[in-house]
């Protein structure tokens, strides 16, 4: 559903007061003469033309008139000029039919459905009328002892008029797919701190402008029920992001979010505009622009189809974080329930996950991967929901048959999670096989080796030990922290990854950290 501000319309659609100190600047930008090309083998029908338009003015524009007497000179001007409006051609030519290839050309070859092209001969019987209409592509026919010189001025004011139809058709569909190319590639990134840098730099693409263009452009963001902050920012704007709204903005700006904070609305002023948009989650957002007069009406249409698509785009982002957040809580829960039927603290799975996390990033993972692994570890002893609390919560030496079943918690949990597509759950099915075998083969339920054990069931196996020595069990008692050390260091390349374990011991404080932030 397209985002649609509440309230009023009538007070959402602000025209600010102009300065009357400001002088009119005319029109909104200067535009280039319309190109018009004459093609025709007599030097006469050339200069006649010239004398009959000399002074032509369409919509505030003059006319520069090109000029083309063989079908060769033709192709070598539209590779020279790609934005003629008009073509008066002759038919007969070199040939009896160049005028008629030439059509062809333009149409079929150069594929420019836009300008239009105009036949005028003086040899109707090698081209009727009738058959020439119905058979190529072009937009009028005339004889030129009936072209007078009002029909020319007619004629060509036409087909101007119809150029520049098209012309915006065109430009407004282009204008349209960049929108929509733009706001996918700004959803693409679910990551707030790129959200906005990216937000203005297609916004920017789609207006075909630099960034240093001269055009300041702010994107501010407020969630719900906190501050307004300056996301991204060009020009004097740049060096503000991170501070508040009423830190960096005109006051302007400040007072058009109060009165739109609500509803979503917007304001144009005569050099600036302010949009505030307000999504269904109660997300606020607001786009600044500074230089707005310099914008075509139709640039003007895009921004504001651009940044209602944001907003939605922020809301979609919003509620994607919100589902990535609860699968988090329900997977802890989950992990959670189990641990406590082995009377283990709650905290365990949070530790593991936050450990497997900080050496997967000090083994320079990539974030995306190691923010997977820490979703999906507090599930790697899942398996323990069909050990007997019995065996689960013994405080002496397990007999040879406990801990074979006891060993078995391990495949069960793979068996829980693998028929899942979903990657956290493929990660987590991973963890729970794999984060009881070992470097050297010994470990089980596999007895994998080396690098034949997946990355994330080395990591998972240290954070388990690591978690497991630093806290009190039922059979156990705390580790020392250099008791823990010194194991490691001997297990290293024997019951763990030795490069791991190099890496977890170079930053031992930083892990030890982890416990003090999560105690018993």
């Amino acid at each position: 559903m397209p985002f649609e501000p509440k309230g009023n319309p009538e007070d959402r659609l602000v025209f600010a007061d102009e300065d009357k100190s400001v002088k009119k600047s005319g029109p909104e930008h200067t535009e280039k003469s319309w190109k018009i090309l004459i093609v025709d083998d007599e030097k006469e029908v050339h200069d006649i033309t010239r004398i009959t338009l000399r002074g032509y003015c369409f919509e505030n524009r003059g006319l520069e008139l090109l000029s083309a007497y063989t079908e060769t000179e033709v192709k070598s001007v539209f590779k020279s000029h790609g934005d003629i409006a008009l073509v008066l051609l002759d038919v007969v030519m070199e040939k009896e039919d160049t005028g008629l290839c030439l059509v062809q050309y333009i149409r079929k070859e150069l594929k420019n459905s836009s300008v239009r092209i105009v036949l005028r001969t003086g040899q109707p019987g090698k081209a009727p009328e009738q058959e020439v209409i119905t058979k190529y592509d072009i937009n009028d026919y005339k004889t030129k002892p009936e072209f007078t010189a009002q029909k020319l001025f007619t004629t060509v004011t036409a087909c101007l008029r119809a150029y520049e139809n098209i012309k915006a058709i065109e430009k407004n569909n282009e204008g349209l797919e960049r929108v929509i190319r733009s706001s996918a590639e700004v959803f693409k990134n679910q990551s707030f701190s790129e959200f906005g840098k990216n937000v203005l730099f297609h916004l920017f693409k789609i207006l075909h402008l630099d960034m240093n263009s001269g055009i300041d452009c702010a994107y501010l963001v407020g969630m719900p029920n906190s501050s307004v902050v300056l996301m991204a920012g060009n020009g004097r704007y740049q060096d503000k992001i991170g501070s508040l709204l009423n830190e960096s903005m005109p006051q302007f700006v400040i007072e058009t979010y109060q009165r739109f904070e609500n509803t979503g609305g917007e304001r144009f002023f005569r050099n600036d505009y302010v949009g505030v948009f307000k999504t269904t989650e109660g997300f606020g957002s607001i786009l600044y622009l500074k230089g707005w007069d310099r914008l075509s009406s139709i640039e003007k249409k895009f921004i504001r189809i651009y940044a209602n698509n944001i907003a939605i785009g922020f809301d979609n982002i919003s509620l994607a974080r919100e589902i990535i957040n609860t699968q988090k809580e329900v997977i802890l829960t989950l992990g959670e329930i189990v641990e406590t039927r082995s009377q283990e603290t709650a905290h365990h799975v949070t530790r593991v996950a936050e450990v497997c996390y900080l050496l997967a990033k000090k083994n320079e993972m990539d974030e995306k991967t190691c923010d997977l692994l820490r979703l999906a570890t507090p599930m790697h002893d899942v398996g323990k929901i069909g050990v007997p609390e019995a065996i689960l919560n013994k405080a002496g030496k397990l007999t040879d048959a406990e801990f074979e079943i006891v060993k078995n918690h391990a495949r069960t949990g793979y068996e829980i999670l693998k028929k899942s597509n979903r990657p956290i759950m493929k990660t987590a099915a991973v963890v729970a096989l794999q984060h009881h075998e070992k470097w050297d083969g010994s470990g089980y339920p596999q007895g994998l080796s080396g690098e034949n054990i997946h990355i994330y069931g080395r990591i998972a196996a240290i954070a388990d030990v690591f978690d497991a020595l630093s806290h009190k069990r039922c059979y156990k008692n705390a580790w020392d922290m250099d008791q823990i050390v010194d194991l490691f260091g001997k297990e290293s390349g024997r019951h763990f990854d030795g490069r791991l374990t190099e890496i977890f011991l170079s930053n031992i404080k930083e892990f030890e950290a982890i416990n003090r932030h999560f105690p018993e």
